[in-house]
């Protein structure tokens, strides 16, 4: 058992990888956003602000990451084996639902990390960021690892109610631009959106590290309420949208 579940993980880590969409948008594209943005939009500013804004930018555009590979990609992955009925076959040769999901959530965060630190290193190479406190990295990263959890659970859910690749494609795709023009990571600023897509916006962990963040980073003060009402907020609507699925789907599909 332990065999086929490394054969599991191996081939859903090489299906993202040959994934086009999930390689290029979790890995190229915020590179290159956020490379162009500081080398373009920056270019102006004075020197002395540079580098906190620049990392402002990194730690923003990191956002795209979990959203393209978690939410984008898995749907997107699970949908299509699901309207080919890949579950049920493989269900014949003693693959449970329970195991078959274990095995996407250790492929997926496999690939999270690789492209997560792609990103580092493709940005890191040609920007200066304003050094940050310790402890605002830590918990930058961990919070990467647990919306990108949350993100899983929603395209779970999402993909397992619908189980057709066209309607769950374009469902996830609206919602992923909507959270990034929302969240400021489309060159739209929060401030500038009326008050109530603010309030709507504020509701997504995602917007609260796009803007604000950068506070706690440069070791100001930072009012955490906001983030982790956020983060319980979307963590609520992805279990209960995957929980969902399980009541109209059955638990054993699922």
């Amino acid at each position: 058992m332990k065999k086929s579940m490394f054969y599991l993980v191996k081939y859903e880590v090489l299906s993202n990888l040959y994934n086009g969409y999930s390689f290029f948008f979790g890995a190229i594209f915020p590179i290159f956003l956020m490379v162009i943005i500081s080398k373009g939009a920056l270019n102006d500013v004075p020197s002395k602000l540079k580098p906190e804004l620049t990392a402002g930018l990194l730690i923003g555009m990191s956002m795209i990451i979990p959203l393209s590979t978690m939410f984008i990609g898995y749907a997107a992955t699970f949908s299509n084996e699901l309207e080919k009925d890949v579950p049920v076959r493989l269900s014949l040769f003693g693959m449970s639902g329970t195991r078959l999901f274990m095995g996407k959530l250790i492929a997926n965060y496999v690939f999270l990390t690789f492209c997560f630190a792609l990103y580092l290193v493709g940005t890191l190479c040609f920007v200066t960021i304003a050094s940050p406190k310790p402890m605002a990295v830590f918990i930058w990263i961990a919070a990467i690892y647990l919306m990108s959890g949350f993100c899983i659970a929603l395209a779970h859910g999402i993909a397992n109610i619908i189980r057709r690749f066209g309607i769950t494609y374009a469902l996830v795709m609206a919602i992923y631009f909507t959270i990034m023009a929302l969240g400021g990571m489309m060159g739209i600023k929060l401030k500038d959106l009326p008050l109530e897509l603010q309030n709507i916006s504020k509701l997504f962990p995602f917007t609260h590290f796009s803007n604000g963040y950068i506070d706690f980073w440069m070791g100001r003060d930072y009012n955490f309420a906001p983030l982790i009402h956020s983060l319980i907020f979307f963590a609520t609507i992805s279990i209960g949208v995957m929980i969902i699925s399980f009541k109209v789907r059955g638990r054993a599909e699922s």
